[in-house]
């Protein structure tokens, strides 16, 4: 329903108040607000530039602190214009708009950092016009301010029902224009900062992901003919000290090309470079496959390794990522376990799903701790400050697979100590045989 039109427009009355202390300086930087938004740019700048004087990598967008700012007027009266205009030209420019329609048009032609909206217009009013303008897909946040004779509370809802983000009643006070303008452009600035900073961090991610897959790549082929010397030596080799030190090196660049393997898998699932290649795989030499490639390590430790099969299951999934899943759920296990302890393995299929538990006697894992476990980097140690154990990668892939396989990954306390890592795996056409 259109509102009624008072029979006389009224006038944009403005009631002028006595500076003090520069504080009608708006949009100029020169408030304490204005200068930390600056200084923080500086410092980001200083610190992306390092010792080389490289250019400031947080790209701001048409930034309020490269250019004056810009205020869009709209108006259908000439005078609340030229008002508002002569306030605000010192510090601002100034652009006019005599309806929405017009508003619009400038809006999509011209760099905007605020609007000052009279509402009582003809055809398109102030509500539809803020409406419309906040509707627009933009870049950054662009403040809507009403400036409006109404002052009943159902005018003020309206009001942010339509986007608008602050009002101004009329007669406007001199002294709060001012400041309400010089508030909403800090806010905007602020965002472009932020949404700056945003992209300039996505940007090095994906730098950083490059970069680790490159050096995944250019590591493996000649760690690769590493490995392949250490196994001739091996076959070589006659004295027992030499056959120890060639067995721990082989050790530790099978352990290098694990973690490199696993980085890579990592990305690639991230990315969505690989899924899950589901064929039908019997668990059972699943299960047996990964236990297989850890009972050494488990044996030279002195921990018990037993599995349990819940009945024969057959499922179709990624029999390589699931076996890797295991492993390193398994290689956790050995690694929190003390001389002694035990590790059970146990699978059964359940409402549709696969599950994979994998048990240990070690501490258990503190409540706080269990929601971080499987996120990239998580470690136990790196959450209490201490020193890694690992690189932080085996249990989110795990968590990336699962995911893979439309399930999920959790661990849970074991009574009387220890904890559980449960895998479950959605098995299209889990059969048990």
């Amino acid at each position: 329903m259109p509102h009624r039109r008072a029979a006389h427009h009224p006038a944009l009355r403005i009631r002028s108040v006595r500076p003090r202390g520069g504080e009608l300086e708006a949009g100029g930087g020169t408030s304490p607000a204005d200068r930390h938004v600056r200084g923080s740019a500086a410092s980001m700048s200083r610190r992306a530039r390092g010792d080389r004087g490289a250019p400031f990598c947080f790209r701001l967008k048409e930034s309020l602190m490269d250019r004056r700012s810009t205020i869009l007027v709209v108006d259908d009266e000439e005078l609340n214009r030229s008002l508002l205009r002569a306030l605000l030209s010192a510090s601002f420019d100034v652009l006019e708009a005599s309806s929405g329609v017009a508003a619009l048009e400038i809006l999509g032609r011209a760099p905007v950092d605020l609007v000052l909206l009279d509402v009582m217009m003809p055809e398109l009013d102030g509500f539809a016009t803020c409406k419309l303008i906040k509707a627009q897909p933009r870049d950054s946040l662009l403040p809507v301010i009403l400036v409006t004779a109404l002052g009943e509370q159902e005018d003020r809802n309206r009001g942010l029902e339509s986007g608008a983000d602050d009002f101004l009643r009329k007669p406007v006070d001199r002294r709060e224009l001012l400041l309400r303008v010089r508030s909403f452009l800090r806010l905007r600035g602020q965002e472009q900062i932020i949404r700056g900073q945003v992209e300039e961090l996505k940007r090095l991610q994906t730098f950083k992901d490059d970069m680790v897959s490159l050096l995944v790549h250019d590591l493996r082929n000649p760690l690769s003919g590493l490995l392949s010397n250490l196994e001739l030596m091996l076959e070589t080799a006659r004295e027992k000290q030499q056959l120890d030190d060639l067995r721990r090196a082989l050790r530790a660049g099978e352990g290098l090309r694990s973690v490199l393997d696993e980085t890579l898998q990592v990305r690639l699932l991230e990315e969505k470079a690989i899924s899950a290649q589901r064929a039908p795989a019997i668990l059972a030499d699943v299960l047996a496959a990964a236990v297989d490639s850890i009972q050494p390590v488990a044996k030279r430790r002195g921990i018990a390794l037993s599995s349990l099969l819940e009945g024969e299951i057959g499922a179709e999934l990624d029999e390589k990522l699931v076996r890797r899943s295991v492993e390193n759920l398994l290689s956790n296990a050995v690694k929190y376990s003390s001389k002694g302890g035990s590790i059970s393995v146990t699978a059964r299929n359940h409402g549709g799903f696969v599950e994979i538990d994998v048990a240990d006697s070690g501490p258990g894992i503190p409540d706080a701790l269990k929601g971080v476990l499987f996120e990239r980097f998580g470690s136990l140690e790196a959450h209490r400050g201490r020193e890694r154990r690992g690189v932080g990668l085996g249990l989110y892939l795990v968590k990336l697979v699962a995911e893979a396989h439309d399930g999920d990954v959790s661990v849970h306390d074991v009574p009387g100590g220890g904890a559980l890592f449960r895998l479950r795996l959605h098995g299209a056409g889990v059969r048990a045989r």
